[in-house]
């Protein structure tokens, strides 16, 4: 199972003279179990990328395929295959509008047509596994905290039984402490419960710590697809885009150039702390 995009080209005002080419001949494989950032700087296309994989955008031209089939085919059920692909847009918490939790988190299993029993028995899934107890059941969502929101937000998509959740800079606005919560959240989600996860963020720590592959799309065009460290060995090329890499990394090229031996690939704070702790150990041999 996978979703595929060939060739696809995007252009906001095609023919006319205020014409913008959005996404440019981006070809991409996302395979059921990965767990993927997609990178940009604003304006860069990753928002317009992502709501051609579920069909809320149509690609101008080439095609994007579900399973091998091409969604935009004549015939093909575009509202299921939102069950397949569930989206998560940026400050999901305006995708609420239940005067209760459990209500709001309904919402999608509803619209699929299922039984009352099975709606419920979603939703109650759902919300186990972002973590929200029956003491939120009847709570006003608009009287939770940011992360909160987002954590119902989310609960609402995989009550659908999504198998691709795409989540579009799902820690916006939030404080260390939010961020944390949600990420914590997308991570259970991929390692217990096998839910693909692609992640939109403009934070390189975020990513750094989460992924297992990032994208980088600059200008509507793919510029890097690979592992965290082969991605951010870049940085110079990241840094011409609007990005960086993260933190960790240039202190690790800092230490490197003043003699100490680190790993300057290093992405996370974990992996720079075993590299500098190895290096002293083998300079003070």
């Amino acid at each position: 199972m996978s979703i595929e995009c060939r060739n696809v080209n995007y252009f906001y005002g095609k023919g006319t003279p205020s014409e913008v080419h959005v996404l440019k001949d981006i070809n991409l494989t996302i395979h059921k179990g990965e767990f993927i950032g997609i990178i940009g700087h604003t304006g860069s296309g990753k928002s317009t990328l992502i709501q051609h994989l579920n069909g809320l955008l149509q690609a101008t031209e080439g095609e994007v395929c579900y399973d091998g089939v091409n969604i935009f085919s004549e015939g093909y059920d575009r509202r299921a295959l939102r069950g397949h692909v569930g989206l998560v847009f940026q400050y999901p918490e305006h995708q609420l509008f239940e005067t209760d939790v459990f209500t709001d988190v309904c919402f999608g299993p509803k619209n699929q047509g299922l039984s009352q029993e099975e709606i419920q028995q979603r939703a109650r899934e759902a919300m186990d596994m972002v973590g929200l107890t029956e003491d939120y059941d009847k709570r006003s969502p608009f009287e939770l905290s940011g992360g909160q929101k987002r954590r119902v937000a989310i609960a609402g998509v995989l009550a659908m039984k999504p198998d691709y959740l795409i989540l579009d800079e799902p820690t916006a606005g939030l404080d260390p402490g939010g961020r944390d919560e949600i990420l914590g959240v997308l991570r259970k989600l991929h390692e217990e419960n096998g839910i693909t996860v692609i992640l939109v963020s403009h934070s390189m720590e975020d990513v750094a710590n989460y992924v297992d592959r990032i994208i980088v799309i600059n200008n509507g065009e793919i510029a890097f697809d690979d592992v965290p460290h082969q991605v951010f060995r870049h940085y110079k090329e990241l840094e011409a885009f609007g990005l960086s890499a993260p933190q960790v990394t240039y202190i690790a090229r800092a230490l490197r150039e003043r003699g100490l031996m680190v790993d300057d690939t290093v992405t996370t704070v974990e992996e720079a702390k075993k590299s500098i702790l190895k290096a002293l150990k083998n300079k003070n041999k």
